[in-house]
C-alpha cells in the first residue's frame, strides 16, 4: 500500500480514514521545511526575550509564573504529567491514530514552533502501529489537553500504548522492542502536543465518514419500506423538480435506485409524512453532513495552537476553541435525530393495519402471532435513546483554571453523542428493513433495483418475524446482512464541499 503524504496543507477525509485504519504516513519535504522555519522563528522569539505562553510561562491560572531556560526540561515533564488526567475506557485505536495524523498535519504547517523531531516521532508511532492508550473522559473541547497528555507521555516513553497486535503494554517496553528512543522535546514540543483539539476532531470525523458511506444504504432500506407500504413515488418527482439542491439530489437518488418501482400505491392522494417527506428529511441531513465536512476540512489543515508562530512572532490565539465545528457537529446531531424520527414513524406505520392496509403488526397469522407487536418497543427505545443525545453540549460550560478558562466547545462530548447515535441507529435501520421486507411479502409487491437487492440479501440469512425466533436474534442477523451489503454508488451525493480546504494564513 502507498504511504499517505502529509503536507501541512490539505488532508482529505478519505486519507484520514485510511490512516486510522493502519495506512502509513510520509512527511513531505516542504512540510518539514515549514516545521524548521517555525522552529527557527520560535528560537528567535526566545532569544529576543519574547513571552511565549506555556514555554516561557506556566499555563492557565499560573500564566504569569515565569519558566526559566534552565527549568524548561523539568517544566515539560510537569506539563505532560499534570495534563495526563484521562479516565474511563480507552478511545478506539482508530480515533487516536486519526488524532495523531491531524496533530501531525497541523505541525507540518510550520505555525506551531515545534521541532522536526516531534513530527518524526509522531510519524514513527503511526508507522510502527504503536498507539497511545487515551482514556475517553477528560476534555471539554478547548484543546484536548487532559487527553493529549497521554499521547505526550507515550512520545516520552511513559504511560501505556497498544502495540500493532492490539495488546496493551507499557510504552517503554514497546519502544525498546521497536528500537525507538523516547522523544527529547524541544522548547515548545509538549505544549504543541497538548494544545490541540485533534481527539475531538478525529472523533467527529470518523463518524461523519461512516455516515456518508452508510447513507445510501439507509435510503435503500427506506425504499423497501415504501414498497411494502405501497407509498407514492410522486413526492420524489416534486422534490426533484422544485426542491432545494440537496432535496433534489436525494430525490434523484431514490428515483434511480428504485427503477420502475414494482409496487402500487394503496391509498388516496398521499402518504404519512415519514414516507412523503424523505427528500426534505434526507436533504436536510445531507446539508448538515456537508456543512460539518467543510468545518472538518478546515480543522484538518489549520493549526489550532495557542500560541501560534506567524511572521517570526509568537501570537496569543483563541484558535483552541473549535466552536464553528462544534456547532456544525451539533446541527448534524439534530439532523440525524430527524432522520431517526422518520425511521421510527415508518416502522410504526407499517405495523398499523389502518394505515398500511396490511395485517396488524405485520403478522402472517393474525390472532396467533405477535410478530412486530413487541418489536416496536425496541424500535421506540432505540429511537428515543438517540433523540436524547440532541442536547446542545457546547452550552454547558463551567469556568475552570481558577476562572481563567471560561469558554469551551465540548467537542469530545458531541463526538460521543454521535458515536452512540450511530451505534443505536444500526439496529433501528435493521428493524425498518425487517418490517419493510415483511410488508413486501404481505402486500405482494415486487420491488426492483436497490430495494429488491436488499430484500434478496435478507432472504439468504434472515428469518421472518413470525414468533419462531427471538426478536433480538433476527435483528442481529439483519444487522449482519446490512453491514456486509455492498454499498450502492451515490454520485448524487458528491459535493465539492467535502473536499478539504487549503490552509491559508494571510
Amino acid at each position: 500500500m502507498n504511504d499517505i503524504t502529509l503536507t501541512g496543507r490539505t488532508l482529505p477525509l478519505a486519507d484520514l480514514v485510511r490512516i486510522a485504519d493502519g495506512r502509513q504516513v510520509r512527511l513531505s519535504d516542504a512540510g518539514l521545511e515549514q516545521v524548521r522555519a517555525g522552529q527557527t522563528a520560535l528560537g528567535d522569539a526566545l532569544a529576543r526575550g519574547d513571552g511565549v505562553y506555556g514555554t516561557t510561562s506556566m499555563v492557565g491560572a499560573f500564566k504569569d509564573a515565569v519558566v526559566t531556560p534552565e527549568d524548561r526540561p523539568h517544566h515539560t515533564l510537569r506539563l505532560m504529567r499534570s495534563h495526563q488526567l484521562g479516565m474511563g475506557a480507552p478511545l478506539p485505536v482508530r480515533t487516536v491514530r486519526a488524532a495523531m495524523a491531524i496533530r501531525l498535519n497541523g505541525i507540518l504547517s510550520g505555525h506551531t514552533g515545534a521541532s522536526p523531531d516531534l513530527a518524526r516521532a509522531l510519524a514513527r508511532l503511526l508507522n510502527t502501529g504503536i498507539t497511545p492508550v487515551v482514556p475517553e473522559y477528560g476534555s471539554i473541547g478547548c484543546a484536548d489537553v487532559g487527553l493529549m497528555g497521554h499521547v505526550g507521555a507515550v512520545l516520552m516513553g511513559e504511560g501505556e500504548a497498544f502495540g500493532p497486535d492490539g495488546t496493551q503494554r507499557a510504552t517503554a517496553t514497546l519502544l525498546e522492542e521497536f528500537g525507538i528512543a523516547p522523544l527529547v522535546p524541544g522548547p515548545k514540543d509538549m505544549m504543541t502536543v497538548l494544545s490541540s483539539n485533534a481527539l475531538g476532531v478525529a472523533g467527529v470525523a470518523l463518524i461523519v465518514a461512516e455516515v456518508r458511506a452508510r447513507l445510501p444504504l439507509w435510503l435503500g432500506v427506506y425504499t423497501v419500506s415504501c414498497a411494502g407500504f405501497g407509498a407514492f413515488r410522486i413526492p420524489w418527482e416534486a422534490a426533484r423538480r422544485t426542491g432545494m439542491p440537496t432535496e433534489q439530489r436525494i430525490a434523484r437518488f431514490l428515483e434511480r435506485v428504485s427503477g420502475d418501482g414494482g409496487w402500487t400505491p394503496r391509498r388516496n392522494l398521499q402518504d404519512p409524512l415519514s414516507f412523503r417527506c424523505m427528500p426534505q428529511i434526507g436533504g436536510a441531513f445531507l446539508s448538515a453532513l456537508e456543512r460539518v465536512e467543510t468545518s472538518l476540512a478546515y480543522s484538518f489543515s489549520h493549526c489550532d495552537d495557542n500560541p501560534i508562530l506567524l511572521d517570526g512572532r509568537a501570537l496569543t490565539s483563541g484558535a483552541s476553541l473549535p466552536l464553528s465545528l462544534a456547532l456544525d457537529a451539533q446541527a448534524f446531531v439534530l439532523a440525524l435525530c430527524h432522520y431517526v424520527r422518520g425511521v421510527l414513524g415508518r416502522i410504526l406505520a407499517l405495523c398499523r393495519n389502518d394505515l398500511s392496509g396490511l395485517s396488524r403488526n405485520l403478522t402472517f397469522e393474525p390472532g396467533r402471532q405477535v410478530a412486530f407487536g413487541a418489536a416496536t418497543k425496541l424500535a421506540a427505545d432505540l429511537a428515543t435513546s438517540i433523540l436524547r443525545e440532541s442536547t446542545p453540549a457546547s452550552l454547558y460550560q463551567v469556568p475552570v483554571a481558577n476562572g481563567f478558562e471560561d469558554e469551551a466547545s465540548y467537542l469530545p462530548s458531541i463526538a460521543r453523542a454521535l458515536r452512540l447515535q450511530c451505534t443505536l441507529l444500526e439496529p433501528l435501520v435493521a428493524l425498518e428493513a425487517m418490517a419493510g421486507r415483511q410488508a413486501v411479502r404481505l402486500s405482494g409487491a415486487m420491488p426492483e433495483g436497490l430495494p429488491g437487492a436488499i430484500i434478496s440479501a435478507l432472504a439468504q440469512d434472515v428469518p421472518w418475524l413470525d414468533d419462531s425466533h427471538a426478536v433480538g436474534d433476527v435483528v442481529q442477523a439483519t444487522e449482519a446482512v446490512l453491514a456486509a451489503f455492498p454499498l450502492p454508488r451515490a454520485p448524487e451525493f458528491n459535493s465539492s464541499q467535502s473536499d478539504p480546504m487549503e490552509c491559508v494564513y494571510a
